[in-house]
């Protein structure tokens, strides 16, 4: 979508208002062994639809990695990984400074049912300063 944009808008302010709205590639962890380090003492949140692992960063932001383990089709994926991405990027002014691997467990049934639960879950369990405070060390 274009808007008219004034010619006096700088571009750093033009740059700030687009990067509050999107889920860029420096929010995401990308490679192979980003995913590993997980498995060296990360911090887990188990709530009722996935768990959230945890360990800190030096970025200086919050990245998002996604990993499903169900069966499904690509649009039930695809409309799961949207919905998280959309979850963290309402958050991301509280996440701090940690990568974060969000787990769907290969028992879960990927529907739009599910993606509705999920969205409730990230938004009323992973916000409050309670559960937030749950995060333990993974065995």
């Amino acid at each position: 979508m274009l808007v008219a944009v004034p010619a006096d808008v700088s571009a750093s302010l033009l740059k700030l208002l687009r990067s509050s709205f999107s889920f860029g590639p420096e929010y995401r962890l990308h490679y192979h062994w980003e995913y590993r380090r997980f498995f060296q003492g990360s911090e887990v949140l188990r709530l009722k639809e996935c768990a959230v692992f945890r360990i800190p960063n030096t970025v200086g932001h919050f990245r998002l990695g996604i990993t499903i383990k169900a069966k499904c089709n690509s649009v039930e994926r695809n409309r799961v990984k949207r919905t998280i991405r959309e979850a963290f990027r309402l958050l991301k002014d509280r996440l701090g400074s940690f990568d974060y691997n969000l787990v769907i467990s290969g028992s879960r049934k990927l529907d739009f049912e599910f993606a509705r639960r999920l969205r409730h879950s990230l938004g009323e369990e992973f916000v409050s300063e309670r559960e937030m405070a749950r995060f333990k060390r993974a065995r």
